[in-house]
């Protein structure tokens, strides 16, 4: 049987190159909590439960992300790509967008088959959540 190593990729992030990996299985609890409404966010454009190119994150849904949740969005990304979160702050839009990409792009298949339907599991857990019966 062949073993797949996992998709990893490098991007250019304020002048130099950070390889983006997998999210390390030990990486996920903090990254669900911290960015519990970016992934929220994120499902409900479709970026992380649509099909073919749109699950790839724009410009706009970028700057959306960063006006609605900006601490949040800085801690997940600086989680998800491996540098420190005074980096991404302090990074250019340009680099934030393609780190951001590239980050959606290397875990698509983990936030779709894992974290997308544990989301919406502990959805329907949680009493209040989720549609209500009708009063009628």
């Amino acid at each position: 049987m062949d073993v797949l190593a996992p998709a990893s990729t490098s991007v250019g992030f304020a002048g130099r190159q950070v390889e983006i990996l997998p999210i390390p299985v030990g990486r996920i609890p903090v990254l669900i909590r911290t960015a519990r409404p970016v992934i929220d966010a994120l499902i409900a454009n479709n970026v992380l439960t649509g099909e073919g190119d749109e699950l790839d994150i724009d410009v706009i849904q970028i700057v959306d992300l960063i006006g609605d949740h900006g601490e949040q969005f800085f801690e997940a990304l600086s989680i998800a790509a491996g540098v420190s979160v005074a980096d991404v702050e302090a990074a250019n839009l340009d680099d934030v967008v393609r780190l951001t990409q590239t980050c959606v792009r290397v875990n698509r298949d983990f936030f779709t088959k894992n974290v997308v339907p544990l989301l919406a599991g502990m959805a329907r857990q949680l009493p209040g959540v989720g549609p209500t019966p009708s009063s009628s």
